[in-house]
């Protein structure tokens, strides 16, 4: 399970107190990825977006970088839970359930929820339009085979057209929604994206 995975490199980076760590999703919900990022900034690693280099990727590695106090809170969930291993507190989250957020922490969970579409929205950018604007050539050049007759290069125009409309559809629906993450963001005075020298 991808979330076994995710909390195994959030417990190894915690163990060799590394000063960050980078982790790729496997599955496709934010959400619950928002709910990973609340529970390693209560170990001590923030939340930074993409890692450097690989933001254009469709799935990208994620940055944490350890905080000054990571130390004192690990100890302090290590110590609130003495019972249990490290590996199996989950702070914020229900027992039993995983990445499945208590009412109390599904603000912050939301809140880095909404950094994460927002870094989403910057990934929809001018290199998506020109994988768009190639298309006609791959198409041309498959297009060699069955022959240019009207039909085909009809019926190639008409695929790249249905690419281009839901590139634009999509672009629009990017833009809603990275304006209103990020005015979400701003109302609770969170800085996003973060600064180069967190």
């Amino acid at each position: 399970m991808d979330e076994r995975h995710l909390v195994h490199a959030l417990m190894k980076a915690v163990s060799e107190e590394a000063h960050e760590f980078t982790v790729r999703p496997r599955f496709p919900g934010m959400k619950k990825f928002a709910a990973f990022a609340y529970v390693a900034e209560s170990f001590g690693y923030r939340y930074l977006g993409h890692a450097p280099g690989n933001a254009a990727l469709n799935n990208p590695y994620f940055l944490f970088r350890r905080t000054a106090d990571a130390r004192e809170r690990t100890a302090a969930l290590i110590g609130s839970t003495p019972s249990a291993p490290a590996r199996n507190v989950l702070p914020g989250m229900r027992p039993g359930l995983g990445l499945t957020p208590v009412p109390e922490a599904r603000r912050e969970v939301g809140l880095l929820y909404s950094q994460m579409v927002v870094d989403a929205g910057g990934r929809y950018n001018p290199r998506v339009l020109s994988n768009i604007l190639i298309l006609p050539i791959v198409l041309a050049i498959f297009l060699i085979f069955p022959g240019y007759t009207v039909r085909n290069v009809l019926i190639a125009a008409a695929v790249w057209g249905a690419f281009f409309v839901l590139y634009l559809v999509g672009l629009g629906v990017t833009r809603r929604r990275r304006k209103k993450h990020l005015a979400c963001l701003s109302a609770a005075g969170v800085e996003w994206p973060p600064r180069v020298d967190v």
